[in-house]
């Protein structure tokens, strides 16, 4: 018979991941590093491989580290909506908004994970530009929306600051003096920023492709089409960061919800969102210290 595995252990492990290091995580989660290494090694022994490959440049993930990550992430968000209260009090339908450049895994994680914690519960997601959402937002068509601001919108519950990063694909060399790059169609918020970044730098530039559809930058940047300017939270499968372009401004994101909407489900669903933004924030603050 299968060994229980603990989700300390499984906590630790993406921690771990998140942070790129065992010294960093052991921070972040209040701990020695002597001890996180000793819980990755019982998570590794209970499951009988090596999960994190160790070498002088830092840790990287197995074969089965991979494997294994996506279903210990989900675990531990499962794991920490089953310890909210109930929302039986609460609406049966709520309206989420959320802009597209916005749309990583880990978001829809938490739609999909709350959804399975409330059974009972009919989400609808719209995702689209933010002056689309926040028209929606102020007909009353919204329970909670994730944008970034919009000038004399309503105050948020609170705003997050995220920094943009370039991405290309794992070898990617620049061609020629012209940087070819992969943009959000207009209007982007973006848009004009990231320019003013090469522009200022005296770096020529050319776009090559675009589209309002966070999908498609990803597969053109995997392509090798271009790079790209991008959260985080949402970069293009097999990418890189690079490091030597000019610094890119940071992003406000923020989290609103109607005005005067006290209903429990609709509170809960905020502040998901507002834990998984804060979550990733503070790994981010941690990975640069």
């Amino acid at each position: 018979m299968a060994n229980d595995v603990d989700t300390a252990l499984l906590r630790s492990f993406v921690s771990v991941v998140q942070c790129g290091s065992i010294n960093r995580a052991a921070i972040l989660q209040g701990k020695t590093q002597p001890a996180l290494s000793q819980q990755i090694q019982r998570l590794e022994q209970q499951l009988g491989h090596a999960l994190l490959l160790r070498s002088n440049r830092g840790i990287r993930l197995s074969t089965e580290g991979e494997a294994l990550l996506p279903y210990a992430e989900r675990i531990l968000s499962l794991t920490d909506q089953l310890s909210l209260k109930p929302a039986s009090q609460g609406k049966q339908h709520c309206s989420i908004g959320l802009v597209e450049d916005l749309v990583s895994h880990h978001f829809t994680r938490v739609l999909a994970d709350f959804a399975c914690v409330h059974p009972g519960l009919s989400l609808r997601v719209e995702v689209a530009n933010k002056q689309s959402l926040f028209s929606a937002f102020e007909r009353g068509e919204l329970d909670v929306l994730v944008s970034m601001p919009m000038t004399n919108a309503p105050a948020p519950i609170q705003e997050f600051s995220f920094p943009l990063y370039w991405f290309a694909e794992h070898g990617f060399e620049h061609q020629g003096e012209s940087l070819p790059l992969v943009m959000f169609s207009q209007p982007c918020s973006w848009r004009n920023r990231i320019l003013e970044a090469l522009n200022r730098e005296n770096i020529p530039w050319h776009i090559v492709f675009e589209s309002s559809s966070l999908a498609a930058l990803q597969a053109a940047t995997e392509a090798g089409l271009g790079v790209v300017a991008l959260l985080s939270q949402t970069p293009p499968k097999h990418s890189q960061i690079l490091t030597h372009l000019p610094t890119l401004p940071n992003i406000t994101i923020a989290v609103y919800r109607q005005r005067g909407d006290m209903d429990n489900t609709v509170k809960q669903l905020t502040n998901l969102f507002l834990r998984e933004m804060q979550h990733h924030l503070v790994t981010l603050n941690d990975g640069e210290g």
